[in-house]
């Protein structure tokens, strides 16, 4: 009787371990309708710190094809506009070489000089965001990593080619202590809307956000000053911002070229972000952009398909 219930609680136990199994791969295997649901590591804008962000790709059976499909997937950028990539052009400077020496469990990340001006904390979130977004695929288990084709070297100074899942954190976060203060001049007007009138503002530059970003973050916020008004509406979000050989791409949702909700004119409105951008040294033109694209709209006299400099004859004089 005794052997027979020992018999009954393994082969229990052997079901269960089956059924496990089974479900776990089912997770992995393509859906009905071929695709396969893979978990995307980026930064979340307001902590800083990684998460992923669930997306359903068609992943090719051939292993060399499925690598390269989720690498070019999470450089494409999320979804969630409350995520970005963890660094800045991070697929400008990033290259994938899939297999390694015909290891199908290795992959190689090769950056350029780029990476060495991350500061430590965004170098962490690359390679985190990155490690573990391609170790979904089951069968790759590391990833070497090289600046300019050198093995990658931490932070104690040692050539520490492999990483996986084991030593590398999952949630690594920016410093909060590594924040500069920028004196900064922001744009707005007043209630009869003819001129820009500066507001002198101190933000802090967050790591995880360039200062253009932050720049027109705070235009979309509004002023400080009672008798000021505001020039963009409080609900326009911002999809990116980058700033490429002098020109700063503001990318904004749809709605920016829908007719303003607040009562400011569209060359205020307009020049009130371009001439808070523009006193940036690295910023001389802005072109602007809706939900990545494009606009090919003249706004009160402003071709907005074309890049826009600073006018500093709007700007109320003293």
């Amino acid at each position: 009787m005794k052997t027979k219930t020992v018999f009954a609680v393994l082969l229990c136990v052997v079901l269960a371990v089956v059924a496990f199994i089974y479900l776990f791969s089912i997770n992995r295997e393509p859906g009905a309708d071929g695709m396969t649901e893979i978990n995307l590591y980026y930064k979340s804008l307001s902590t800083g710190a990684l998460e992923s962000e669930k997306r359903r790709i068609k992943v090719p059976e051939n292993r060399s094809e499925a690598v390269r499909t989720v690498f070019n997937e999470y450089m494409n950028g999320p979804v969630n506009t409350a995520l970005s990539l963890p660094a800045d052009e991070l697929n400008n400077f990033t290259t994938l070489t899939y297999p390694v020496d015909k290891n199908e469990n290795i992959a190689k990340i090769n950056f350029t000089d780029s990476y060495n001006k991350l500061s430590e904390s965004q170098k962490l979130l690359c390679i985190s965001g990155m490690v573990y977004t391609l170790t979904e695929l089951d069968f790759l288990r590391n990833i070497y990593f090289y600046v300019n084709d050198e093995p990658l070297v931490n932070m104690n100074g040692e050539a520490a080619e492999r990483y996986n899942r084991n030593n590398v954190a999952n949630n690594p976060s920016l410093d909060p202590e590594k924040t500069d203060r920028q004196q900064v001049v922001l744009y707005f007007t007043d209630a009869k809307q003819r001129k820009l009138i500066p507001e002198e503002r101190s933000i802090e530059i967050k790591q995880s956000q360039t200062t253009e970003y932050q720049i027109v973050e705070q235009i979309i916020q509004g002023p400080l000053g009672s008798r000021l008004v505001p020039t963009v509406p409080a609900d326009i979000k911002i999809k990116d911002i980058k700033t490429e050989e002098g020109i700063c791409y503001v990318n904004l949702s749809a709605d920016f070229t829908a007719r303003h909700n607040v009562s400011t004119s569209d060359v205020i409105s307009i020049y009130s972000l371009v001439n808070s951008l523009t006193q940036l040294d690295n910023v001389s033109k802005v072109q602007f952009l809706a939900e990545g694209e494009k606009i090919n709209e003249i706004r009160s006299g402003i071709d907005l398909s074309k890049t826009i400099e600073r006018d500093e004859s709007l700007i109320e004089s003293e």
